[in-house]
């Protein structure tokens, strides 16, 4: 399925060779999307105004400090404050701009942090499974969709198979959050808004689906990209529609 949007979505900076994969990976869904990579080294923050829709992507762990954690014994990795600030700028202007957002693994910890939550620092010194172990882009474990949520809608499963390369995990819902998602082992996997009609279009997942072995074919892959994509759509005829006046801040 092609979603014809032409469209600039904007993208956090993995600081890695793996931002690649989100690109190709929407992009097989739309070859006409325009990325804007937003990055702190860049210093790029008012190109989010110009952008249709977010995708916040994985990487490094979230500063604890950022959800007053005392990481005495160093189970955080990565940490790079200076994106993390960054990226809790970008996150409010996308907000105020009603902005489509989808969180990939970092990302969805990332936007929970930003809205007051908390993270478990390691999972498996917390008492739950290693959801580090094995190959990033193989099937890992299967994870339960929460029924009446925007994710059960996009997949259409009660149930998905999904891969797994993170240590970390929401702890505490940030404000206005629900679960979409959980793991076997009691990891939440996804969330989302609870007011949904309210609220902007978000959908935060904790798996990669920019890396599934098979991106077209997963509902853990596919749906999610093309449901983000048409929302980016429906956002910017929206808001092409709305009284200028209806929309200053």
């Amino acid at each position: 399925m092609s979603i014809a949007t032409n469209k600039r979505i904007g993208i956090t900076d993995t600081l890695k060779p793996s931002l690649k994969h989100y690109l190709d990976w929407l992009a097989r869904f739309d070859a006409g999307i325009e990325f804007t990579l937003l990055s702190h080294l860049r210093n790029n923050l008012r190109e989010v105004d110009i952008i249709d829709g977010l995708v916040l992507t994985g990487g490094g762990d979230v500063d604890p400090l950022f959800f007053d954690e005392d990481d005495t014994v160093g189970h955080a990795k990565e940490i790079n404050h200076s994106r993390d600030e960054f990226e809790f700028y970008v996150i409010e202007r996308a907000l105020e701009h009603d902005l489509p957002i989808l969180g990939i693994c970092r990302g969805m910890q990332v936007m929970n942090v930003f809205l007051g939550g908390t993270l478990v620092l390691d999972l498996p010194a917390a008492g739950f499974n290693d959801h580090s172990a094995g190959d990033k882009y193989q099937i890992a474990h299967r994870v339960e969709i929460l029924p009446g949520t925007l994710l059960g809608t996009t997949v259409g499963e009660n149930a998905i198979e999904v891969n797994s390369s993170h240590h970390q995990a929401i702890e505490r819902l940030g404000s206005g959050l629900m679960v979409s998602a959980m793991s076997p082992d009691g990891v939440i996997e996804g969330a989302e808004w609870l007011m949904k009609d309210r609220t902007p279009y978000l959908n935060l997942v904790q798996w990669h689906p920019e890396r599934m072995q098979n991106p077209t074919g997963s509902p853990a892959s596919r749906v999610i990209g093309e449901q983000f994509l048409e929302n980016v759509k429906q956002s910017t005829i929206t808001r092409s529609t709305t009284p200028l006046h209806l929309i200053e801040k």
